[in-house]
């Protein structure tokens, strides 16, 4: 049974003193609070476990998540989609992709057609806010065009936002996501004069210092360390945009890191970080391999269609509840979130809707409660589902990822007894899932037919936003750099 850690002795002094000064209101405020936590929801863009020292790297980029793992529970197995997008709406909604449409990668700014619709799909921040959280993200957000729905943050549930919203065509300042990015703060768009990654990460600190008091719930889904590969502040003096890509991929990570180090720092100074859950993963397999578990660099993993392109890092720290150096094998994959959101808020799940995901909060807790004996991944009509050991494609190549984690030995015709029940069982499983679901009205432009197609005939909102002379010597500047 996982046992909670003393706080720190100033966090009991000011707590006490400040009881004095109050009274019982707020302790009672104080008491009613303990058992929803704050939530934070960190996810880097195209950075995986080959990144992560905790996981097994030699790349020794990632001090801050390491000590994040160190101090709370890591997961061995993890999963989420081998893709941007579809792993974001199985984030958002706790739906698998045949349920919510969501099959393929999809820019809904810059190809039109589909867009993550509130109509048809409830996210965690809408349970949340119901729950009486404050809520915000800040970072990536390429599922709605926000020219065309300018209003969608707010009905998907996020009080507050600060957004790379995605390249938006016809606007072409709106293409730049690291130097002088083009950022929308609760709808207000400005070409910055910084690094994109600061202005998100000081936009969320403010946001944590004004609802201190909590619960506030923070989707984190960091503009790092996505291309273009650029120099950070760190190490701009030192390299150029055309450095080695490795070096330059490098350096986001460990930018990345140092800017969730500053978020955590912020919890601390606070005195709430014994009341926050911090949760950190990744969106697909990286796409610049870093070299891990006594190999050399690996290959790109983003976009495989494998375990190695949707198995990413789930790290958990919640210093007042779980054990520091936990490590789990139980299985979770990224539609689990939402549930366990919920729980945490002590928010009910929508009625009417199928939620795919479990909620893990007993493994967090340390308690008795369901555990997966399965989890599933897919991209575009390749779905693929695993166990602790075995992973079952829907063309029915069968791997033994325990002894063969790169799937080169195809055990479908082995007569093996083990094989064959991990076989029937999970073969059982993929075909009770029902056919994709078509997304009515929004008929999908992926990104696969390598262009960009025509915006909808008169509609005057996807209409290049003209930019302020200020803005336009900021874009001179730019591309001189």
């Amino acid at each position: 049974m996982t046992q909670p850690i003393k706080r720190r002795d100033f966090l009991k002094k000011s707590l006490l003193s400040t009881l004095a000064l109050q009274g019982c209101t707020f302790a009672d405020k104080k008491a009613s609070r303990a058992g929803r936590p704050n939530i934070i929801f960190i996810m880097t863009d195209d950075c995986s476990r080959d990144w992560l020292g905790c996981y097994g790297s030699e790349e020794k980029a990632t001090p801050v998540l390491d000590e994040l793992a160190a101090g709370g529970l890591r997961f061995e197995t993890f999963w989420v989609t081998p893709i941007c997008t579809p792993t974001r709406n199985m984030l958002l909604t706790g739906r698998y992709p045949f349920r919510n449409g969501w099959i393929k990668h999809h820019d809904a700014p810059r190809w039109g057609g589909q867009y993550f619709d509130w109509n048809r799909e409830i996210t965690f921040a809408r349970l949340l806010k119901k729950a009486g959280y404050a809520t915000a993200i800040g970072g990536k957000w390429q599922v709605n065009d926000l020219r065309a729905h300018p209003d969608a943050l707010k009905k998907h549930g996020f009080d507050e936002h600060c957004l790379w919203s995605g390249f938006e065509t016809g606007n072409p300042p709106s293409a730049e996501r690291y130097w002088n990015p083009y950022i929308i703060t609760n709808g207000k768009r400005k070409v910055h004069d910084q690094f994109g990654p600061d202005v998100v990460n000081d936009f969320l600190i403010d946001f944590v210092k004004r609802h201190r008091d909590g619960p506030f719930m923070v989707y984190y889904p960091m503009i790092l360390t996505h291309g273009p590969f650029s120099p950070t502040p760190h190490n701009r003096d030192k390299l150029q945009k055309g450095a080695d890509k490795k070096q330059l991929y490098r350096g986001m990570v460990q930018y990345a890191d140092y800017l969730i180090g500053r978020l955590v720092r912020t919890l601390d100074k606070l005195g709430i970080r014994d009341n926050t859950v911090i949760f950190y993963t990744g969106d697909n397999g990286s796409s610049s391999g870093g070299k891990a578990w006594g190999q050399e660099q690996l290959n790109k993993a983003k976009g495989n269609k494998s375990d190695k392109g949707a198995h990413t890092p789930l790290i958990a720290n919640w210093p007042a509840t779980i054990k520091p150096g936990s490590v789990t094998s139980e299985l979770s994959d990224i539609s689990d979130m939402l549930p366990t959101f919920a729980r945490l808020a002590g928010a009910p799940l929508p009625d009417g809707v199928k939620i795919d995901g479990q909620s893990i909060v007993p493994i967090l807790k340390d308690t008795p409660g369901p555990r997966r004996k399965w989890i599933f991944s897919q991209i575009g009509d390749n779905r693929f589902i695993r166990d602790k050991r075995f992973i079952l494609h829907v063309d029915g190549r069968l791997y033994d990822l325990a002894a063969d984690p790169y799937e080169k030995n195809n055990l479908a015709e082995s007569a093996d007894p083990d094989v064959v029940a991990a076989k029937n069982k999970l073969r059982k499983v993929l075909d009770s899932f029902p056919a994709n679901k078509p997304l009515e009205g929004f008929p999908p432009r992926y990104s696969e037919t390598k262009k960009v197609p025509d915006l909808p005939a008169g509609s005057g909102k996807w209409k290049s936003i003209k930019t302020d002379k200020k803005e336009q010597k900021t874009k001179t500047k730019r591309r001189t750099n």
